[in-house]
């Protein structure tokens, strides 16, 4: 097995654990915007630890790719916010999927980066599991169905923005630590002016965001790794929809642990979200066999 699936499998695997923690930091704290605001800062503030090694000659060499993958990510999250204000989760989160197609075609146009049909007969596949590991329907508004669709958009840029900054001589380390710190230092002057009481955070609201920023650097770095050695986005972003089987494991091991803020499942969800399980596994089989 190639190594980048490996480390592109680890990754989804941690933020599948992240995904999970970030729903607990409800928990702590009522307020979306407050949340959203400090997971990502909690994440910068780790990325800033590694600094001195990335240095400042990429904020010279490509500027505009910086702010772009900063600008993609603050405008993605506040349409996904949005978008799961005006539709339900289970059909708005499964439907943040379209960013496979995204990375696929803006990867084409603009990387030179094209497959064999079946490989985009996985992704599709990959695609159609994700609403049967979310127990998800098709059920939703035509507004937040345009506003998840805007989100995954500008997630799939960024993701092309990422390895666009990989192939002009970006290093691993570099990509992955301004990936981290610009979306927060673009939002952080607002939000200070804007809402200084949602910058008060108790200890174990602080440990919570701590876990998560953690965890969540930790998959970062595994992916920005996997894009390294692979070269391309299309096909990690293919193996990483496998953290929507993660996340199934992990929610099951989390609830059976007693954690608060996990949601539990039924018998007959476990059911469902199994034979999405199966049809993603079988699409990312078929999906990385046909790209070799």
């Amino acid at each position: 097995m190639p190594s980048y699936v490996l480390l592109t499998l680890a990754a989804a695997w941690l933020h599948a654990i992240s995904f999970t923690l970030a729903k607990r930091l409800w928990v702590y704290s009522r307020d979306p915007f407050q949340i959203s605001i400090l997971s990502q800062v909690a994440c910068a503030l780790i990325a800033a630890l590694a600094l001195p090694w990335a240095g400042l000659d990429i904020v010279t060499a490509m500027p505009g790719t910086l702010i772009g993958i900063g600008l993609c990510v603050v405008a993605g999250q506040v349409f996904f916010i949005l978008a799961l204000r005006h539709g339900d989760a289970s059909f708005v989160v499964p439907m943040l999927g379209l960013k496979l197609f995204a990375v696929a075609g803006f990867s084409a146009v603009w990387l030179g980066e094209t497959y064999a049909p079946l490989v985009y007969l996985g992704a599709a596949g990959a695609f159609a599991s994700l609403f049967l590991l979310s127990d998800g329907t098709l059920r939703g508004s035509l507004r937040s169905a345009l506003l998840v669709t805007a989100a995954a958009l500008l997630y799939g840029m960024t993701d092309v923005l990422l390895v666009s900054a990989l192939h002009r001589g970006a290093t691993v380390l570099q990509v992955g630590v301004y990936s981290m710190l610009m979306p927060a230092l673009l939002t952080a002057p607002l939000t200070l002016a804007l809402v200084p009481g949602r910058w008060r955070v108790g200890a174990p609201f602080g440990r919570a965001l701590g876990g998560y920023a953690a965890v969540q650097m930790a998959g970062m770095v595994f992916l920005m790794i996997a894009f390294g050695l692979a070269g391309k986005a299309t096909i990690v972003n293919i193996v990483q929809t496998s953290r929507g089987l993660w996340v199934l494991a992990v929610v099951y091991g989390m609830g059976r642990l007693g954690m608060a803020g996990v949601e539990r499942l039924t018998g007959a969800q476990y059911r469902v979200r199994a034979i999405g399980a199966l049809l993603l596994m079988g699409s990312l089989t078929l999906a990385v066999l046909a790209h070799h």
